[in-house]
């Protein structure tokens, strides 16, 4: 009567063991079809995508945009030689004439300042504007009266003969806490909005004296005129240097802004504006095609990748479960009840077991089951652990990581523990001018750095 109990109680065991196996393998079965059907679908979805991109039409209409914008470049840079040999007039008419006209109802350069503050965000800085010279903000009193009035006047004469291009020039006694050079003249120009908004045609000299620095900020409609190289040829000038380590500011800062002044006040700086507009469209689409066609290609490559791996998965998934099922086959051959007990010990140390003890929602690979079998190791070998966010163990005070490696032996001591965190918390506008204001131009990132 005993060994008939014994018997029962091995082999409620043994079907409790095996219908857990069962329903795991045909869940992890059923879910890992599903996500492998999802899978291709998306990629035929992409491969769809690409064989459409590819197709004569569409490459076609895409070289013929190209040629059409080459071929307007082209027509642009001929009327630009023909401007410059006098061949032909500006298309304003006569340049002189023009600015002559343009600049009489422009005011002159006012004697008095109308100061305000402006607060520049994301940094604890801020700088005085002039409403009356918008286009100087001295803050580090480096510049005498006659360099201001020449940066306003040639403002005037960028208003008279350019389509908003603007240049202003800021110094500062020193950089603000947690700002380079290159991230301050951006927030200043960006924030102020110089030059004109449409054709982003404005520029920012920025000086930190303490710092004994200077950035050249470009707008990005300048870039093809102020190249980088272009702008570092202009502030790191020999003669630009020596003059800051004179301490000769205004003479610095004097041919720096005539430098600039005279790329941005070309005759032909509406033809080159074009040009640059036309050029940046054109690279704009290049980059859209092939940026489709790359983006979709990578994507057919990583979904097959997921694919290939998601069915190595399960195919060592299933190896498993076929050793378990062999294992429970040799359970029932058992005649004895020392001989079905060993087995059972076996099975619960087969490679499936593990598996089921660690508990997978779901394969991606044969490395992910390789380490959920080691979890599963761990966890039938000591079944006080604790299981943790992204597949930890906890034993005791030993961490063990999802790949079944031991993190730390002191956790409670150690910051995988969230009770040792402590959260810890922290608790202007541009203005008007004598005769206008920032036109709302931003910046490019473009531009040049230097110091003396």
């Amino acid at each position: 009567m005993k060994k008939e109990t014994e018997d029962a109680k091995q082999k409620r065991n043994f079907d409790k063991v095996n219908k857990r196996a069962q329903e795991t393998f045909q869940r992890l079965n059923r879910k890992n079809r599903i996500q492998q059907l999802c899978l291709l679908l998306v990629m035929m979805f992409f491969l769809g995508l690409f064989a459409i991109r590819l197709l004569p039409g569409n490459y076609q209409s895409y070289a013929e945009k190209n040629q059409k914008y080459t071929t307007q470049i082209e027509q642009l840079e001929l009327e630009k030689a023909a401007i410059l040999s006098g061949e032909k007039e500006a298309a304003t008419g006569n340049f002189k004439e023009t600015l002559d006209k343009n600049l009489a109802n422009l005011k002159d350069y006012p004697e008095k300042n109308d100061l305000y503050t402006v607060e520049i965000r994301n940094t604890n800085a801020s700088i005085r504007l002039n409403r009356n010279n918008l286009f100087v903000s001295d803050n580090a009193n480096m510049l005498n009266k006659e360099t201001k009035k020449k940066i306003y006047d040639l403002n005037k004469q960028l208003a008279a003969s350019t389509n908003g291009a603007q240049l202003q020039v800021v110094t500062v006694p020193a950089l603000p806490s947690g700002e380079s050079i290159e991230s301050y003249a951006e927030k200043i120009f960006n924030q102020l909005g110089i030059g004109n908004k449409d054709e982003d045609n404005g520029v920012l000299y920025l000086i930190a004296l303490g710092d004994q620095e200077f950035r050249l900020e470009v707008g990005y409609g300048l870039e093809g005129l102020i190249t980088d190289s272009t702008a570092d040829d202009i502030i790191s000038d020999d003669d630009v240097v020596e003059a800051f380590e004179d301490k000769k500011y205004d003479a610095a800062v004097s041919q720096v802004v005539d430098d600039v002044f005279n790329i941005m006040n070309s005759k032909t700086a509406l033809v080159d504006s074009q040009i640059a507009a036309i050029t940046r469209t054109k690279r704009n689409n290049q980059l859209l095609y092939w940026l489709q066609i790359i983006i979709l290609s990578i994507g057919i490559l990583l979904l097959a990748g997921f694919l290939i791996s998601s069915l190595r998965g399960r195919k060592l998934m299933k190896q498993y479960y076929q050793e378990f099922q062999t294992d429970l086959e040799t359970f029932q051959r058992g005649r004895s009840t020392q001989e079905k007990a060993a087995r059972i010990i076996k099975i619960k140390k087969t490679s499936f077991y593990y598996l089921m003890m660690a508990g997978i929602g779901t394969i991606w690979s044969a490395g992910q089951v390789k380490n959920a079998v080691k979890r599963g190791r761990i966890l039938a070998k000591y079944p006080k652990a604790k299981k943790q966010s992204l597949g930890r163990i906890l034993v005791g005070d030993t961490l063990y990581g999802y790949n079944g490696d031991v993190i730390t032996t002191a956790y409670l001591a150690s910051h995988y523990n969230p009770s040792n965190h402590s959260d810890s918390g922290s608790s202007g506008s541009s203005g008007g001018g004598s005769w206008g204001s920032f036109g709302g131009g931003s910046s490019g990132g473009g531009g040049a750095s230097g110091g003396w």
